[in-house]
């Protein structure tokens, strides 16, 4: 005899064939204030909207030995924020022993106040957490000053991407786990203001830029000023200073509302069959 579920279960699960693997995007402001710690104090913490989340930014610049070529070693850089969004200020800055250098002799003054890549080069290390694996679809450029090209790369290898106990350089990265997320296999986007007001910290002003057209996945991700230690194509060599106002995009691994309800529901239609066999 050929058994019915029940009419309310069966609309409910139809529901969820349409929009149970649906993910919310979430948004991170990286605009105001915000606690530091960090070495140089160099990594601060945000939340995001839509799904939630922390995501922990760190900035990172090539001073750690006296060389300005594209084999200097990173080393950790203050992460400044401004009302125009994210800023970097590398260790050229000071005068402490092992980071005297002849560097960016004006940096901590606009605009290398901002991630840029005059002398030395500057970006920020995205941290989605443990476990955490982002689809990170967009950025937001808010304040800028001569030109707005940055980098955008994924961290694909195994562990964790290591800038503070080994010796990384910016032209080592795309052979130890580090991966372009572009289809044209480019890590650089030209122009990432989009459009946006030069010089202006007015968040109105503000146009985000779409990434990853490859929709690629990571706990980690790095953007910053664009850089031929890394990719050489569509570099204008136009020196770049921009703030990070935004990030956005969506988590891969976390199971949304309409999944823990197709869960629940799975479990009940079981339950209905088992049932209905034993009668």
């Amino acid at each position: 005899m050929m058994t019915k579920m029940p009419r309310p279960l069966i609309l409910m699960l139809a529901a969820l064939c349409c929009c149970g693997s649906a993910q919310a995007v979430t948004n991170w402001s990286l605009t105001g204030s915000s606690s530091f710690t960090g070495v140089y104090n160099n990594t601060r913490s945000f939340t995001g909207t839509g799904d939630g989340g922390t995501v922990t930014a760190s900035a990172w610049s090539n001073t750690k030995n006296s060389a300005t070529s594209n084999s200097a070693y990173l080393e950790s850089a203050y992460l400044a924020t401004y009302g125009g969004g994210l800023g970097v200020r590398n260790q050229d800055s000071i005068n402490t022993s092992g980071s005297v250098g002849t560097g960016d002799s004006t940096e901590g003054a606009a605009p290398n106040h901002s991630m840029d890549n005059e002398n030395r080069k500057d970006s920020i290390l995205f941290d989605f957490g443990v476990g955490k694996s982002m689809q990170l679809n967009s950025l937001t450029v808010g304040w800028w000053s001569g030109d707005s090209d940055v980098f955008v790369l994924a961290y694909t290898g195994t562990g964790v991407p290591n800038f503070t106990s080994t010796n990384v350089a910016y032209n080592s990265l795309l052979t130890s786990g580090w991966s372009v997320v572009r289809s044209s296999g480019s890590a650089n986007y030209s122009n990432a203001a989009n459009g946006g007001v030069a010089g202006s910290s007015t968040a109105s002003t503000f146009k985000s830029l779409s990434i990853n057209d490859l929709n690629i996945s990571a706990r980690f991700w790095l953007i910053g000023a664009v850089n031929t230690a890394i990719d050489s194509r569509g570099v204008d060599g136009n020196l770049d200073y921009v703030k990070l106002a935004a990030v956005g995009g969506q988590y891969t691994n976390k199971v949304s509302e309409p999944g823990t309800l197709a869960l629940t529901l799975g479990a009940l239609a079981g339950g209905f069959w088992l049932r209905r066999r034993k009668v």
